[in-house]
């Protein structure tokens, strides 16, 4: 939603898709403009930096591409998973020097919520990727009222269709490289004579991980139904409930350095084709840990939201927005070892003023150790008390058992072993709601808000493996150990306004508007301490303030500044010595301002060059009470503190240029960003460069169409080099290497993805139908690179952890699309 001020604003903005509620197949199927093309791909009309992309580029993807992976096309964004069409764990994400956590995501105006990809949502959970038709995606802090809980450093909007004005379906097939399939099928009434219409639509998608064997499955069944009543006059009633239900074996972290290749289960350098996760089972707990379907995350979620506009007077409009979002999901992890409560009880609940009950490892019962004959010897359980740090339990071998021997075959099923389960439910309740109108000719008010009620759960679950020497099989009976049972309640509350005034004959534009937004959380975890503990925050007054002039019909130049808020994130609560609103943690803000000019002309060509710089502030940091302590039990102390910042300043610049036969597109972008201030529990010096934000970045792509049944495109995607490490890193770990290892930078790499589309003339399939047949494929040159940092990881020693993800290799895919 964005008005204009007057006639003149309001027809430039009918180009951007937050001036209009949805965008409607009947507008989908009507070819744009070479100028309208242009000019929405460099945000013409906005007095922001902002990117556009359309129906036309959504259209020449993959089948069932998650939509996050479009971004990579955005000037200041780099977006890479270890699969070519989506990913969980392995999604990576930054704009700007932000990553997926600190950018605000939408669905139709829809909050997405939090992006974490277990307990949390990502986008493609909540849309089918055959029913978008549109992504805004502002590099800044996007639009004045954009909800979010974290969007610190832009935003994103995924916009889908509305159901068709005639009767009609729609057919999608699909395959590609590791056995991936897809369907998708699509049925719509028309519109009736009461103005009424509908669609429902559902789609499954299956694909296999690439390293190995192939033994990790994806799978993924989606399911929407829209309902859309025209109430005259440009007023509407639209309601959509979507589905969605996915199990996902993902990729795991490998390491850079192949000097510290014998503490890995893979590094980057000594073998870029695997994530040393192993394929076929062996009876071994100690080996079977690392087989890629003793890993993953199972989803399901259900989001239902209606969107009520209502026009009156001559220029008035108010939109109501009520959402519901439920989740159930879970991630699992196999492990040889079991974890025990020191008092024996599943569940331990924390006395009021007592501690929590420790809990030890048991690595070793059932097996045996060779004596200086080499004769079995059977062991009693070897228990690692609560409070060890990592290297204590490596030096005793648990979980490696590195010292004992395998049981006999005939006994492996008593080797211990369990399925560490993390189960999580989310319950989103909220509503938007937005009023406007025009105030004589050339200025328009907007006045509105956001409420949100969110409950969460996550529990951790220990199991005893069924039969081990057989899988990682459990029953829900043989669960014996809780060691986390957290519950979250938290209240979100924003009020804007803005004043959009037009001056010099509508050649002036400014956006004069403010936020406030209020955060309150309470949380609380009987098996880690007793009681509730509460937090509240507030953002103050969050200005935001926009200019654009209009230099003549091709010209104009813009300028915007905003400060931005993000709500204290949950990990503050976590651990058993975590910090409460005694301690005065603050609200993580941000200062975003940028300036740019664009030129647009009449046949079509356009170029568009934006500076920007970004003042990150109050960073909150882990502060480690106890680095020994472990993290799956009770007895982490990790602390927080606000902490220095991040500041980042860079050019972005965009060319387009769309003639009959042909389009070209390309965006070169320059990003400095540095941590602002030493952050010593981390190792962080100010002016480190902050991981996994490249430098320098590019994206080319040309589109020849010799006819109209043929299309060929081309593209290119540069991605510079990057901070894997914060700093050097001293040797504590290495026999033999040198004392202290240079800060680690993922390498840069250039991809290139080809894309055929052919639409026959003609009904291929009868009842009028249009038919189109497309291959796709991704990294033809088949480059091994590093996709991303896994900032999740970050605070590990990279010498003795893995934190990077594999990019996908090549892949290809064919597909066919039948609308009827």
């Amino acid at each position: 939603m964005f008005a204009a001020g007057s006639a003149a604003m309001l027809q430039l903005g009918a180009a951007h898709a937050q001036q209009a509620a949805t965008v409607t197949e009947a507008a989908a199927e009507v070819a744009p403009t070479v100028v309208q093309v242009t000019g929405q791909a460099l945000g013409k009309g906005e007095a922001r930096a902002n990117s556009v992309i359309d129906l036309a580029v959504i259209a020449e993807q993959p089948a069932g591409i998650d939509p996050l992976k479009l971004l990579a096309r955005v000037p200041g964004m780099q977006v890479s998973s270890s699969d070519a069409l989506t990913g969980s764990f392995s999604m990576r994400l930054s704009m700007r020097g932000f990553n997926k956590e600190q950018i605000g995501i939408s669905i139709d105006g829809i909050p997405n919520g939090s992006t974490l990809s277990n307990g949390g949502t990502m986008p493609n959970r909540l849309l089918d990727p055959a029913n978008l038709v549109r992504v805004d995606a502002s590099q800044t802090a996007g639009d004045l009222g954009t909800p979010s809980n974290q969007a610190l450093g832009g935003y994103i909007d995924f916009k889908t269709r509305d159901p068709a004005k005639e009767r009609g379906g729609e057919i999608e097939l699909a395959t590609g490289s590791f056995g991936y399939r897809r369907g998708f099928v699509r049925v719509d009434t028309g519109k009736s004579a009461a103005g009424t219409s509908a669609y429902l639509d559902y789609s499954h998608e299956y694909v296999r991980t690439w390293p190995g064997d192939e033994s990790g499955r994806n799978s993924r069944r989606h399911a929407d139904l829209r309902v859309l009543q025209d109430l005259g006059g440009g007023s509407s009633l639209r309601g959509t409930v979507s589905y969605n239900k996915f199990s996902d074996n993902d990729y795991d972290a490998v390491a850079l350095l192949a000097e510290s290749s014998k503490l890995y289960k893979a590094t980057f350098y000594g073998n870029p084709t695997t994530d040393g996760l192993t394929d076929h089972w062996t009876g071994n707990p100690a080996i079977d840990q690392n087989y890629r379907g003793t890993r993953g995350i199972n989803s399901e979620d259900t989001l239902m939201h209606v969107d009520w506009t209502q026009r009156f007077g001559q220029s008035g409009k108010l939109t109501v927005k009520p959402y519901w979002h439920k989740q159930d999901g879970n991630g699992w992890f196999y492990v040889p070892y079991v974890q025990l409560p020191a008092n024996g009880k599943v569940y331990s609940a924390v006395a009021p003023g007592g501690k929590p009950t420790a809990v030890v490892q048991e690595c070793y019962q059932n097996q045996y150790r060779r004596d200086a004959n080499g004769a079995l010897v059977p062991v009693s359980a070897v228990s690692i008390p609560a409070g060890s740090s990592s290297a204590a339990l490596s030096s005793a071998g648990c979980p490696a058992a590195a010292r004992y021997a395998m049981n006999p075959v005939s006994q492996w099923g008593a080797r211990e072993a369990s399925t560490r389960r993390s189960d999580n439910a989310i319950d989103r309740k909220g509503t938007l709601a937005e009023v406007s109108d025009t105030l004589g000719e050339h200025q328009r008010i907007r006045i509105g808000g956001w409420i949100e009620r969110t409950k969460r759960d996550k529990d951790r679950n220990w199991f005893a493996a069924t039969d081990p020497k057989v899988s990682g099989a459990f029953e829900e009976s043989a669960l014996y150990s809780i060691t986390q049972d957290r519950h979250y309640s938290s209240d979100t509350a924003m009020a804007y306004a803005q004043d959009k005034v037009s001056l010099l004959d509508d050649r002036l534009q400014l956006d004069l508007g403010a936020t406030y937004q209020r955060f309150k959380e309470d949380y609380s975890s009987p098996v880690e301490f007793s009681g509730t503990r509460s937090l509240k925050v507030s953002s103050k007054l969050l200005p935001k303030l926009a200019a654009l002039y209009r230099v003549n019909d091709d010209w104009e130049v813009f300028a915007s500044g905003s400060k931005n808020f993000s709500a204290i994130p949950d990990s503050v609560f976590e651990g058993t010595a975590a910090v409460d609103s005694k301690n005065g943690i603050k609200p993580e803000t941000s200062v975003n301002k940028d300036v740019g000019v664009r030129w647009t002309s009449d046949d079509g060509y356009g170029v568009a060059l934006s500076a920007y710089k970004i003042d990150y502030r109050d960073r909150i940091s882990i502060q480690n009470g106890n680095p020994n302590g472990d993290i799956f039990s009770r007895d982490a102390t990790t602390t927080f503190a606000n902490q220095g910042g991040i500041s980042s300043k860079g050019l972005e610049l965009t060319l387009r240029a769309t003639g009959k036969a042909y389009e070209l597109y390309a965006n070169a972008s320059y990003n400095d960003a540095h941590y602002s201030g030493d952050t010593p529990a981390e190792g962080i010096k100010s002016g480190d460069p902050v991981l996994g934000a490249p430098r320098r970045g590019a994206f080319a792509e040309a589109t020849w169409k010799p006819a109209p049944e043929w299309r060929l495109t081309a593209n290119a995607h540069y991605v510079g080099e990057a901070a894997g490490t914060y700093g050097t890193v001293t040797n504590t770990v290495i026999a033999g290497g040198p004392a202290v290892y240079p800060r680690q930078y993922m390498p840069a790499y250039t991809l290139v993805g080809l894309n055929f589309t052919y639409k026959p003339r003609g009904s291929l399939f009868g009842f009028g139908s249009r038919t189109e047949f497309a291959l796709n494929v991704d990294n033809l040159f088949d480059r091994h690179y590093l996709g991303g940092v896994g900032a999740e990881l970050t605070s590990s020693n990279p010498l003795t952890t893995g934190r990077y993800f594999l990019g996908s290799p090549r892949t290809l895919y064919a597909s066919m699309r039948v609308r009827f």
